[in-house]
């Protein structure tokens, strides 16, 4: 008997450093497998007892073979109620393929850097918010954002700059979490050294955003929540 594997949906352009997700996930004893989506490559079949769709340079919205793939593969393991969590792009992409492909915009002005962002009512009962303080510090990098005003999407979590942090999707175990916490402050700036280039010539600091890195250990919680419930989860014997 073989338990099912966690889905690693690979979105970036290049490959980037670990994370402390990456190294939390390598420690948890679940079987990973990786796709990088960039190059084509994809699961044949939903049987997995997690997925995570990791953030990407690209948007929900742009029209290329390989986000095209990944909103139909999307509603496809929905559909089995595999728990999935998505960072940034990811939280973007499944609200995107999930609940229609306008419910992701792209902001008038990019939101980067050091900022507090805080839960809502529903966070208090939901799963991967446990243990968490109302407020707590994170760092951003987007410049688009998950509208609010879906019903399938219930905000967790909001932040002076924009309304939706954290949000799960009312019909499944899906949630998704805009700002950055898979990488604590090291790892943000090894990240922003590494893309310095591609990221000064979209008329960013880099240097400023590496002053303002952070490790957000609250907001690592939740994706140390996420784990915790995908391993529960993979009690199902294939």
């Amino acid at each position: 008997m073989t338990q099912k594997p966690f889905l690693y949906l690979y979105n970036w352009h290049e490959r980037q450093p670990k994370s402390r997700f990456d190294r939390s996930l390598a420690s948890s004893g679940l079987d990973v497998e990786v796709y990088r989506t960039n190059e084509n490559e994809f699961p044949s079949d939903c049987n997995y007892c997690g997925v995570y769709v990791s953030p990407s340079f690209d948007g929900a919205y742009d029209n290329l073979p390989w986000v095209n793939r990944l909103h139909r593969l999307l509603p496809e393991l929905a559909q089995e109620e595999i728990p999935m969590i998505g960072l940034c792009f990811g939280c973007q992409v499944l609200a995107s393929a999930l609940v229609s492909q306008n419910t992701v915009f792209k902001r008038t002005e990019h939101e980067g850097g050091r900022g507090t962002i805080s839960l809502t009512k529903a966070a208090e009962t939901d799963p991967i918010c446990e243990n968490i303080p109302d407020t707590f510090d994170v760092f951003h990098w987007h410049g688009d954002e998950v509208s609010t005003d879906r019903s399938e999407i219930e905000v967790l979590a909001y932040g002076t700059d924009c309304n939706n942090h954290l949000w799960r999707w009312s019909k499944g175990p899906v949630w998704g979490v805009q700002p950055h916490p898979e990488m604590d402050a090291n790892d943000l700036q090894e990240w922003l050294e590494h893309n310095r280039v591609k990221i000064g010539k979209n008329g960013h600091d880099v240097d400023h955003y590496i002053s303002q890195c952070l490790t957000s250990n609250f907001g690592f919680v939740i994706l140390e929540n996420f784990i915790r419930l995908v391993i529960n989860h993979k009690a199902t014997i294939i």
